[in-house]
């Protein structure tokens, strides 16, 4: 057994997190890289929890470049996962990356940061793609034509998916687009105001619940 794996090393190594934690070099480093307070908090208590999981610390040749190289990681998972859970809740919401905005003002994404996202998109998409049949399955047939609307429900989820991977959201994506591929449904003619925005809430609400399968938080921090 190392010295780390006794309860006496054990506390030690806690105490030495703890303190990088608190460490006011390493605070600025995370606001720095987070661009936000609230979220480098986050972020350094997301570094603690998971280093503190760590069976055999004693492993780690330098613990705070390997701290550093955590929190990093966090980080950008963190604003992946806010990225994620923009584009779940609000499909108009997505950053302007053109100009190289991000929603609410924040910062230009750090270009590990665009890497990271990009390659939990591609793997997202590509396990939506292999569940592509059992998703059609699974997806609720609202409409007087099941089929068809389920059809929609995935069609429309798979470009909500492309579009993360291209960080820009098609007009696809929006009610009215909706409404466009299936008119009998979404059109206002098809019945009352009420009913008809019912309608575009529940389909948004079947696309939301279908990319959840698919879109797990776990995912983040592989």
């Amino acid at each position: 057994m190392s010295i780390a794996e006794t309860p006496a090393g054990r506390q030690e190594y806690l105490q030495r997190l703890l303190a990088l934690t608190e460490d006011a070099k390493v605070k600025r480093f995370a606001l720095a890289r987070a661009g936000d307070h609230e979220l480098a908090a986050d972020a350094l208590q997301e570094t603690y929890d998971t280093m503190a999981r760590i069976k055999d610390p004693s492993r780690i040749e330098a613990l705070e470049p390997y701290f550093y190289r955590v929190l990093t990681r966090v980080i950008y998972a963190l604003r992946a996962q806010l990225k994620v859970a923009v584009l779940l809740e609000d499909f108009g919401e997505l950053a302007d990356t053109s100009e190289g905005k991000t929603p609410g003002g924040a910062p230009p994404r750090p270009v590990d940061d665009t890497v990271a996202l990009d390659l939990l998109a591609r793997g997202w998409l590509e396990r939506f793609m292999a569940e592509r049949a059992s998703l059609l399955e699974a997806a609720p047939g609202r409409s007087h034509d099941p089929v068809r609307y389920r059809q929609l429900i995935v069609s429309v989820a798979e470009q909500i998916l492309r579009s993360i991977v291209a960080l820009d959201v098609p007009d696809a994506d929006s009610n009215a687009a909706l409404r466009a591929a299936f008119p009998e449904w979404f059109a206002e003619f098809g019945g009352t105001v009420g009913n008809v925005h019912q309608r575009f809430s529940r389909a948004r609400a079947d696309i939301r619940g279908l990319l959840k399968t698919i879109v797990k938080r776990g995912d983040l921090y592989q």
